[in-house]
């Protein structure tokens, strides 16, 4: 089994959650909400790309 990188992962679900209540807040007609929303998506594609990137390095061929 792989190793879990539960900081990474918790980071994800974080960003899920503030990027929702953005969401939410944006719907509600809150255009201050913008910030967070973009800054929770970029903080949490940058960490699953992150993920992806040591993924990939372990399985690669040595």
């Amino acid at each position: 089994m792989k190793n879990i990188r539960w900081a990474s992962v918790l980071t994800v679900l974080g960003c899920a959650v503030v990027g929702l209540v953005s969401l939410f807040s944006l719907l509600r007609g809150r255009t201050w909400a913008w910030f967070p929303l973009l800054v929770a998506v970029a903080v949490g594609f940058r960490e699953i790309r992150y993920l992806q990137r040591i993924d990939h390095q372990r399985n690669a061929p040595r």
